[in-house]
């Protein structure tokens, strides 16, 4: 780890001491991994510098370290303002906060907005957080064309047949 706190290290380096810090705690995990695999918290300095702490212990001896969120004060930075996003990377905090730091999120309004890719994230820190090891989450791509309207190639080939009322 270069100079600095847990933040001022390489991403690969940043990801192995927060692994280290959730290791053997389901539901942190889950949420450290989400917030990997999302990608974009991870790369904010203005998060993993404020949020992300370093963390010693007996059980870290050596050169092993290990980081942790401060998923309560991530929370509450997004609610003043402070961390600017779209609503899709909101809902992933929100949700990796509910898991890791046990702060309250109304999944009826996080969930609602995310593409295929980041429910799929979703659902498997959901998984992971339930002890759910290799679990497999499979969620099909979204449809190339607006439901309830009938698509006709150039060449009279139906690519979708609307359904009834189809426009």
């Amino acid at each position: 780890m270069r100079g600095g706190g847990p933040s001022a290290a390489a991403p690969e380096e940043l990801a192995a001491t927060l692994r280290a810090g959730a290791r053997g705690l389901f539901a942190e995990e889950a949420a450290v991994e989400l917030v990997l695999r999302h990608g974009y918290w991870i790369g904010r300095e203005d998060f993993t510098g404020r949020f992300v702490h370093g963390q010693a212990g007996p059980e870290l001896a050596g050169d092993r370290r290990a980081a942790v969120t401060g998923w309560r004060g991530a929370v509450e930075g997004l609610e003043r303002g402070e961390l600017p996003c779209s609503g899709s990377e909101l809902s992933v905090l929100k949700i990796a906060a509910g898991l890791g730091g046990g702060c309250p999120v109304r999944l009826g309004l996080v969930l609602g907005g995310f593409d295929h890719v980041n429910i799929a994230l979703v659902a498997g820190a959901v998984l992971r957080a339930n002890g759910t090891a290799g679990g497999v989450v499979i969620v099909p791509a979204p449809p190339a064309y607006p439901p309830g309207v009938r698509v006709v190639a150039a060449d009279g080939t139906v690519l979708q047949d609307g359904g009834a009322g189809a426009r």
